[in-house]
């Protein structure tokens, strides 16, 4: 039998720095968090007082050991749903909710994404399956394996006490001075860059050609006032940690498969989490203080030393802007070579509970001169 070691750092370093950063909120009570030292989550995962052992049977698919989410979900008494549009897995454990997206490496617990991209989810024959990293490393839990099975074990008080200070939520009532006051720490993406005004480069716009609406900001070189080409460096804007990096990326083989994709879309007529996914091309995303999440998109290329789990400052070059996932990447022709971004908070768009005109000026707020 081997035994799995319950090595928790990147986790914990995470609640570490993004939650004692985030002592420098506005004085609103329900945004201000309590201070998370790795020192209190060691304590509080080693304190425990209610041991469960439990045991699932693991399957082997595509050369990897996996386990049925269903199985999981018996035993630890959770809910889970699995949207088979959008291919979108949503699992109730405790006091958390996980989500995760078919061909997307993050796990996204309570709107905090986490530094794991060795953690995906599986389909097969119409079942939802998870690798067994995903009880020691997300879950904490002390893993056992064996042929055929798996044992687990775990205070689920002590995960939930230790936790539960990652939890958050966006303020759907917050002002858009408010707003702006709240994403103030981020530095543009883009040296020297203006933010556009044009409406199709702002979050909400429509995108007919594949059935939805624009999530981000878009920055072109004719509507930002400074020179953007493929060298054009794409800087981390504030202090973070890399949750996601398409190192190995792989763009869209064909403009016929990109277009398959697009056709999926019309019949649907919404565009499906994961091929919205395709759709962004090479991305790096950077979890933040404050619960807020960048998806940087459309990269030609990933920073030196651009891994998972390291961390970054407001002068870490990213990536460099290109036009992967785009028409213009598959068909080669050079055309649609931008920087898209997308912000989160907590797992949710910024900008989804206010007008056009007021996300613009959230926008020229956070990024204006």
């Amino acid at each position: 039998m081997k035994r799995i070691n319950r090595t928790k750092r990147l986790l914990l370093i995470l609640a570490s720095f993004l939650v004692t950063t985030a002592c420098g909120l506005n004085n609103q009570d329900d945004q201000q968090q309590k201070k998370f030292s790795i020192e209190e989550a060691d304590n509080s995962l080693t304190h425990q007082n209610i041991i469960e052992v439990k045991e699932l049977m693991l399957h082997q698919i595509f050369d990897q050991t996996l386990f049925l989410v269903a199985d999981l979900m018996a035993v630890v008494e959770g809910k889970y749903d699995y949207n088979e549009i959008h291919r979108l897995l949503k699992m109730e454990i405790g006091d958390h909710v996980y989500k995760m997206v078919y061909g997307v490496p993050v796990v996204e617990m309570s709107g905090m994404y986490l530094p794991y991209d060795d953690i995906e989810l599986v389909l097969f024959k119409e079942d939802v399956y998870l690798p067994t990293s995903f009880l020691d490393k997300v879950l904490g839990m002390d893993v056992v394996l064996s042929n055929e099975s798996i044992t687990f074990s775990k205070s689920y008080e002590g995960l939930m006490a230790s936790q539960s200070n990652l939890n958050g939520r966006l303020n759907e009532e917050m002002t858009v001075e408010e707003m702006i006051e709240y994403l103030s720490f981020l530095d543009k993406p883009i040296e020297g860059a203006q933010a556009s005004t044009i409406p199709n480069h702002l979050p909400g716009a429509k995108r007919p050609y594949r059935n939805g609406y624009h999530e981000g900001i878009d920055w072109y070189p004719y509507s930002s006032g400074q020179h953007i080409s493929t060298t054009t460096p794409v800087y981390a804007m504030a202090d973070g940690i890399v949750v996601r990096a398409d190192n190995n990326y792989d763009e869209y083989s064909s403009p016929q498969i990109r277009n398959k994709d697009l056709a999926v879309t019309s019949k649907l007529g919404e565009t499906p989490q994961y091929i919205f996914d395709r759709l962004r091309g090479r991305q790096v995303w950077v979890q933040y203080e404050k619960g807020v999440m960048i998806r940087f998109a459309h990269l030609d290329a990933i920073g030196d030393n651009i891994k998972v789990g390291n961390k970054v400052s407001k002068d870490t070059v990213i990536g460099y802007v290109g036009n992967s996932g785009t028409s213009g990447a598959v068909n080669g022709d050079g055309t649609q070579i931008h920087l898209h971004q997308d912000i989160l908070i907590y797992g949710e768009l910024f900008w989804k509970q206010y007008t056009p005109e007021q996300v613009k000026r959230i926008v020229l707020g956070i990024f204006g001169d």
